[in-house]
């Protein structure tokens, strides 16, 4: 009896030891934590999410734009190609060939070769003070102010009145030539002015009352 008390608790004991075995077999070894000086993988540089400041558009260039149109005034006005109408008497034609001036003369329009102008007045008005012609050929025209020494200064449009102003001196030729010289100035301002009425002074002086003067 003693024997078999002695075999069983052999057995029991080399059983306990196997499962003791297997259960630390069943366990395991434990996981091992990450290291924390493990170097991290390095990769392409993540793209920066922060706007970039963009180039400013090239500034336009001088050259390319257009200059404004500047107001004109004066002489800068825009030119014009026409002919021009100036006037001479024709003497002692009592008024056959134009209105009747003078001593029964006739003031009588002519026209010129195509001219350039800014100014219609002007232009009229110093073509007829530069003709220094006394006669017009054939034609029996007489020019009574090619002996004085007038220059254009300005003119001005009032209504139906147009302002020339003149300087220098008339030389006339007496009570006939009066009349026919103011005719001849005021007729080539007022068709050159498109007016019915002309105010010519000369050195600021109408010119009605400067012949009386001489």
């Amino acid at each position: 009896m003693s024997g078999n008390r002695l075999i069983d608790s052999l057995l029991a004991g080399l059983a306990g030891f196997g499962l003791v075995f297997a259960l630390s077999g069943c366990v395991g070894e434990p996981a091992q934590a990450p290291s924390t000086t493990e170097t991290l993988s390095t990769g392409s540089p993540p793209v920066s999410q922060t706007p970039q400041p963009t180039s400013a558009p090239p500034a336009s260039s001088a050259s390319g734009l257009s200059a404004p149109a500047q107001p004109s005034t004066g002489t800068n006005a825009a030119s014009t190609t026409s002919p021009l109408t100036i006037f001479y008497v024709a003497v002692d034609d009592q008024g056959k060939s134009g209105p009747l001036v003078g001593c029964g003369d006739s003031i009588v329009a002519t026209e010129t070769g195509p001219v350039i102008y800014a100014s219609q007045v002007e232009a009229s008005m110093s073509t007829l003070l530069e003709d220094k012609d006394a006669e017009h050929g054939q034609s029996g025209l007489v020019n009574t102010l090619s002996a004085s020494e007038l220059t254009y200064v300005s003119a001005s449009v009032a209504g139906d009145t147009v302002t020339v102003e003149l300087s220098g001196e008339i030389l006339s030729g007496g009570t006939c030539d009066d009349p026919r010289i103011i005719a001849q100035l005021t007729h080539t301002a007022m068709v050159a002015a498109g007016t019915v009425e002309a105010v010519i002074l000369i050195n600021g002086v109408d010119v009605n009352k400067y012949l009386s003067q001489k």
